[in-house]
């Protein structure tokens, strides 16, 4: 009698959730479809639990009831999910199927009103022996972002010390810059911004450059693992200098590029970079480029090795126009 019952509450529950995976062997799986996010299936099976299957190991899934699809596009779709042979079949006027690499997600969660994101670098490099060279890097930035708009702040602070004939350690760079940024989203890919910066670099005979400017950006790819934003508008720039080169005050084009890549689960690449020229004098440019990878130790801390270039068009007299770094060091992520 006990295993009749047994047998028939399987049954029974088995009629309740018809919803289907078939693997890469064959094998079937009723139950019902949970989720899907970062390229795997959340399935839970009236005897076996809740399983997490990698979509590469699935031939083929199907739901009895609907669920939300999330597409790399953007849109969302509600309807029952049937996907065989790599194509996901969609009940809508105009697409009938499209490729299961469309699919970036099934069941999201909520989105948060506000999303709250950012990093602490730190990045020494100590060397002893022939000769003694000490660097610091320490680079904070938060960013606060909704569906319709976003904040940007950053502040970043850099000394190059090295040992001079003399024997003593002695400053090559001490680099100071505050940012802050604004979007305002008017479609799901389209905003318009507006962008501050203060500089300081004593060792260049930089007093301090501030730029200030506004104009319209468009978010090229918007996927899980993907995000990749250019920006192009006007700037105002002014530079004072410590020593006899002339101060400058200009009108400037601003084109910069926003990047940011999952290669892996553990491993990201990521890349910012700005370029302004002078309305007034082609001669006044000036370009930056922040770019590098992360590996992900644990949810906070990761490992981060960077390449920081600068390059200035006109620099002040006794500088040259270029500056390159290579960072190695560690963040705290939030």
């Amino acid at each position: 009698k006990r295993s009749a019952c047994l047998i028939s509450c399987l049954c029974a529950s088995s009629l309740l959730v018809a919803d289907e995976v078939i693997l890469e062997n064959g094998d079937a799986l009723q139950g019902q479809i949970i989720s899907m996010t970062g390229g795997a299936l959340v399935f839970s099976s009236p005897i076996l639990g809740e399983l997490s299957i990698a979509m590469d190991k699935i031939q083929s899934f199907s739901s009895d009831a609907p669920v939300k699809l999330q597409l790399v596009d953007g849109r969302l779709v509600e309807q029952v999910v049937s996907a065989t042979g790599g194509m996901i079949n969609l009940e809508t006027d105009t697409v009938k199927q499209i490729p299961l690499e469309q699919l970036s997600g099934i069941n999201p969660a909520p989105e948060k009103a506000v999303e709250w994101s950012g990093k602490v670098f730190a990045g020494i490099n100590i060397q002893q022996g022939n000769t003694e060279t000490q660097d610091a890097d320490i680079d904070v930035k938060a960013v606060r972002e909704t569906k319709i708009d976003r904040v940007i702040l950053n502040a970043r602070y850099e000394e190059d010390r090295s040992e001079n004939s003399n024997g003593d350690l002695a400053t090559n760079k001490r680099y100071y810059s505050l940012r802050g940024h604004y979007d305002y989203f008017v479609s799901d890919r389209t905003y318009i911004y507006g962008d501050g910066r203060a500089e300081k670099e004593s060792t260049a005979n930089l007093d301090q450059r501030i730029k200030l400017g506004a104009g319209s950006g468009y978010r090229l790819v918007e996927t899980p693992r993907t995000r990749f934003e250019v920006e192009g508008g006007l700037s105002w720039v002014t530079e004072e200098f410590i020593n006899n080169s002339p101060d400058e005050e200009y009108a400037a084009l601003r084109t910069a590029t926003r990047l940011s890549h999952e290669l892996s689960n553990d491993i990201s690449l990521f890349n910012e970079a700005e370029w302004t020229i002078s309305l007034e004098d082609s001669d006044e440019q000036l370009f930056s480029m922040d770019t590098g990878l992360s590996y992900q130790i644990n949810g906070h801390l990761s490992l981060e090795a960077k390449l920081q270039y600068d390059w200035d068009k006109s620099p002040p007299v006794g500088n040259t126009n270029s500056d390159t770094r290579y960072v190695f060091g560690v963040s705290w992520g939030f």
